[in-house]
């Protein structure tokens, strides 16, 4: 199957979403109400672990539209980060008898059971971010690489702007999710290597744009010093952007912020010359939902599709945003 990583197919991204942090969807159980698109075709469930995740709310509703040009009824749900809640949705869609499950899971392992009964009942299982056991294809993140291009960036901007100073730096992690765990860990391993000067003083966890302003305005209360922030994703880099600036940052040349996702708000925020310099694309929400219905709709057209597949990996900064924008989000 040919792997979709053209930047093109990620139209314009969610604007005033990605200041919110958050949006309406149906709980668990509402799938065949709330959240759904119909289609000429085959249905599809799609739950996740937690659509206040600005990228993955976009992504839903993006898969939900698309989903409808391939003749897919989509419906999503949101997990609200509990386990017990996903298995129930997984549960409902099994017996809606839905014909795919796209799945980002709040726990990879609490889904082993239910994974394995949805296929045991000849419904294609999709996973995204989250490693499955059960699963016939996987859109996946490697983690440790995308972390590592963030810390890059990050290191060698306090290298350009500090040289061997010592910098104090804050890092917007989300330990509960293991790929994240790892990005994190590539995150802080680059940094080290290339910018060895600089010193971890805050870490705090960041999934919302919420999230991101909080955490910011902490971190430089209680470390005035801070000259760098990196996050994990979207959503607290957005958030991050803001926080640092009402925490009385003035002088966006000397202080960086680093994310992952990049986000039509994170871009503006570079091309702005804003605190945050550099972030890494992965493809965009929009682009990930498009590619998750296409693998579904081949594996439902009976096609050979390949069993784990990656996100493309980019940095965009100064020298590439405008670019990237106009490419990616139309120019708008």
């Amino acid at each position: 199957m040919k792997k979709r990583f053209g930047l093109a197919a990620a139209a314009a991204a969610v604007v005033a979403l990605l200041l919110s942090g958050c949006t309406t969807v149906p709980d668990a159980g509402a799938a065949a109400s709330g959240g759904g698109a119909k289609g000429d075709g085959k249905t599809v469930g799609i739950t996740f672990s937690d659509l206040s995740n600005p990228v993955w709310s976009e992504l839903v509703q993006e898969a939900q539209t698309y989903g409808k040009d391939k003749g897919l009824s989509v419906n999503y749900v949101d997990a609200h980060n509990d386990a017990a809640t996903q298995v129930t949705q997984i549960e409902n869609f099994i017996q809606q008898g839905v014909s795919a499950i796209i799945i980002c899971a709040v726990d990879a392992n609490a889904l082993k059971d239910v994974t394995a009964k949805a296929q045991k009942a000849g419904i294609k299982v999709v996973g995204y971010t989250q490693v499955l056991t059960n699963y016939d294809s996987q859109y996946l993140v490697d983690a440790y690489k995308t972390g590592y291009a963030n810390g890059e960036a990050a290191g060698k901007w306090i290298q350009k702007n500090y040289g061997d100073k010592a910098v104090e730096w804050g890092l917007m992690d989300l330990p509960r999710f293991p790929e994240i765990i790892e990005r994190a860990k590539g995150i802080k391993d680059a940094v080290a290597k290339v910018a060895p000067n600089a010193k971890l003083v805050a870490t705090a966890p960041a999934l919302t744009s919420e999230d991101g302003v909080a955490n910011a305005e902490n971190f430089l209360q209680a470390h005035p010093n801070i000259k760098m922030i990196a996050t994990i994703g979207g959503g607290g880099a957005v958030g991050g952007n803001e926080g640092v600036k009402s925490a009385g940052v003035t002088d966006f040349k000397t202080f960086g912020l680093f994310g992952i996702d990049a986000t039509q708000q994170e871009i503006q925020n570079i091309m702005k010359g804003d605190p945050e310099k550099s972030t890494i694309s992965l493809g965009g929400g929009k682009a990930h939902g498009r590619t998750l219905i296409d693998i579904t709709k081949e594996l439902l057209d009976g096609k050979k599709v390949e069993k784990d597949q990656y996100m493309p990996i980019k940095a965009i900064d100064s020298s590439n945003a405008k670019a990237y924008y106009d490419e990616v989000f139309g120019g708008k």
